[in-house]
């Protein structure tokens, strides 16, 4: 059971982590920001709060240390040192290392890093470090007034949270009045701890702040907002609570909304002021105090969920949809109005449930932003260039399946930026550039597909350097004749690099190839283009899903496929000898388009049917024909993958179950179309 919590205390830890390092980011530009300031030492507090009950003891002597260096800064309202920002996220490393391997010796690295923490705490630090105060700080905003109530369940212990601790920080607060209460001996409370407790104080902390004190006991904890004033400046408020908190019950509010009204403005209250308020006026007085207690969001609008119970989910959904076409396939058969209306019902019910699960699973590409955005930061400060990072449209949402396997190739892509891209400062001058460049993320939806497109601004790709380095590779023949975007799609090679050096960030022609591969096993695509001294543009076509796909069935024979619906552009029924030869081309309202015939190419021994039906696919700017015997009709289809013994086929990326239990096999179509056109097969 312990380990089930300390899983959900280090997703929780991550999500804190991934906040710091990006609030450490945006300090980065806005050193003297406080809510940057406040939100590093709030999460360096939090963590070193709960760590060392589940064993991670060096954790949390790491992050007292540097919460102790930002409460430094805070207190004396100081700017971030641009080289502190380094040495946080650095510590941010070692924290996710600590965490990771919490058995593994780290000595070696602890030692080092706090040595560099000493140098902000000192007392003999130069003047543009950090010293600790001399005098109490000043208040850092104007006080407001909370009342806490916290309950907590009975096997609040039994899940390694400290209760100790968490009453502990509550009542540090200055000035805090607490009331601890025992739960009567009845069963309808044995799911709660022996006793819980109310506080009430006044306090220049944000409600988050607050909020973090009870973070691994959120669900047992109500936080509401009194007064956005310090109401404890009333003698008579703090004498009202003492009686109260002296008769040992709940806190009984009716005798204190009379404190609340106005308190924002109030410099004192006076006794005659407030015996002379009205039954109407308390009416209103308890209808403000409401007000401020109704402003609190207590409704959670989301909820985390384990990725693999949104892939049993998705496993369901996929049954569902093969049960759904049995139905409709029986329903064809007998011709039962009956079971026609109810497959009908069903059939229209499933799809509202496949596109429910399917939206469950699309996450937006902004959460892939923080990691692009470490890795700008760091690798140019690493090669000495100033980069500016620009996105556009990261709330474009994907399959998370397919955010999971593309983020590495987006960050293969961007580092080659960085490496091979973004000129050094000198040489953007000589070419009259500005000092920094520039590398934009683009995400935008088309269709059933989302784009990705990596753009930089840097030297671009030189059309005759790729041919010589081709050349070199023997990928070409001299003289051998090549369009500009094959020679752009030479990246793409095992082992071809233009990099001049190797260095441990590239060169070794590793990596453009197996980006390609990653991507191809998601159904997507990559081109890349490229002007010289102008930058490159790397375009990524990604299906929004990957687990059931709208199709169109169609038969060769014997054989069943499936044709991506979104490619489709249209069916024409015709015979083959409208279709010219030696090179098949069919001539469709003037415009001639090429025609794969897949009887010849994928060696179907059926006997060839007169007339033929030829499916019109979008690929890339234009179009293209397949040929088959039959169009069946529109199928939902859920792709299963063909396994390793059919890995290194070359035309299809799946395979679907039919209602009938017949297999189909699903056409990558943009795939059979390249390695036809270089095969010259057409």
């Amino acid at each position: 059971m312990l380990e089930q919590f300390k899983q959900k205390y280090l997703e929780e830890v991550t999500d804190r982590l991934n906040e710091m390092e990006s609030a450490l980011l945006e300090l980065e530009h806005h050193p003297d920001l406080a809510d940057g300031i406040n939100k590093v030492f709030r999460v360096m507090h939090t963590i070193k709060g709960t760590c060392g009950m589940y064993g991670f003891k060096d954790v949390e002597k790491l992050t007292h240390k540097i919460e102790n260096v930002y409460g430094i800064i805070r207190d004396n309202g100081k700017s971030v040192p641009k080289h502190l920002i380094s040495i946080t996220l650095e510590g941010v490393d070692i924290i996710r290392q600590l965490l990771n391997n919490p058995e593994q010796d780290h000595s070696q690295t602890l030692l080092p890093y706090t040595e560099k923490l000493s140098d902000f705490t000192d007392d003999d630090t130069p003047d543009d470090s950090l010293t600790p105060p001399t005098t109490s700080p000043a208040p850092s905003g104007i006080k407001a007034t909370y009342h806490v109530v916290f309950k907590p369940e009975a096997d609040i212990s039994s899940r390694g949270v400290n209760l100790g601790n968490i009453i502990a920080e509550l009542e540090s607060i200055p000035g805090v009045v607490t009331f601890t209460h025992a739960y009567p001996d009845d069963e309808k409370y044995a799911a709660k701890f022996y006793m819980y407790w109310e506080a009430i104080f006044s306090t220049d902390r944000t409600y988050d702040d607050i909020k973090d004190i009870f973070l691994f006991a959120t669900d047992e904890v109500e936080i509401i907002k009194l007064s956005d004033s310090d109401l404890f400046l009333n003698p008579l408020f703090v004498q009202e609570l003492q009686l109260q908190q002296q008769s040992g019950k709940d806190i009984n509010f009716e005798p204190l909304t009379k404190f609340i009204k106005n308190t924002k403005d109030e410099k004192s209250t006076k006794p005659t002021a407030i015996a002379s308020n009205t039954e109407e006026n308390l009416r209103k007085e308890e209808t403000i105090i409401g007000r401020n207690i109704d402003a609190i969001e207590t409704k959670n609008t989301s909820i985390k969920v384990d990725a693999d119970k949104l892939d049993e989910l998705m496993n369901l959904v996929s049954e569902l949809v093969v049960t759904k076409a049995e139905m409709l396939s029986l329903a064809e058969k007998f011709n039962l109005p009956e079971l026609d209306n109810l497959s009908e019902k069903i059939d229209k019910l499933s799809n509202k449930f496949k596109d429910n699960a399917l939206a469950i699973r699309l996450i937006p590409i902004e959460t892939m932003m923080l990691r692009f955005e470490r890795l700008i930061r760091d690798l140019s400060k690493e090669l000495g260039k100033k980069i500016d990072f620009i996105t556009e449209g990261t709330d474009t949402e994907l399959d998370k399946t397919i955010i999971d396997n593309i983020t590495v190739p987006l960050m293969h892509i961007i580092r080659n930026s960085i490496d091979h891209g973004i000129e050094s400062v000198e040489r953007r001058r000589e070419l009259k550039k500005p000092d920094h460049g520039v590398i934009k993320f683009t995400a935008f939806y088309s269709g059933a597909n989302v784009f990705i497109q990596v753009q930089d601004d840097g030297a671009g790709m030189n059309p005759k350097y790729l041919r010589q380095k081709a050349e070199e590779k023997g990928f070409l023949k001299p003289n051998q004749p090549v369009t500009t975007r094959q020679l752009y799609d030479l990246v793409f090679r095992p082992g071809f690099s233009t990099a001049q050096t190797i260095t441990g960030i590239s060169g070794r022609g590793v990596g453009m190839d197996v980006v390609k591969q990653n991507i191809t096993k998601l159904r997507g695509e990559i081109e890349m283009d490229s002007e010289v001294n102008l930058g490159t543009i790397t375009t990524i076509k990604l299906p929004l899903t990957l687990s059931i796909v709208d199709s169109l069935l169609v038969s060769l024979g014997e054989t069943l496929l499936l044709i991506p619906l979104y490619i489709v552009d249209s069916c024409i029924q015709t015979t083959f000898d409208k279709i010219s030869a030696p090179k098949p081309i069919f001539n469709h309202n003037g415009d001639p388009m090429s025609v794969i015939n897949l009887r010849q190419l994928l060696s179907t021994n059926d006997n060839q049917p007169e007339n033929t039906t030829l499916v019109i696919v979008k690929y890339k700017e234009s179009c293209m024909c397949l040929s088959v015997d039959k169009v069946i009709g529109e199928h939902q289809a859920v792709l299963k993958p063909l396994g390793p013994y059919f890995a290194y086929q070359e035309y299809f990326s799946g395979a679907s179950i039919l209602g009938d239990g017949h297999i189909a096999l699903a056409l990558d179509t943009n795939k059979l179309i390249r390695l036809v056109e270089k095969n010259k097969k057409l």
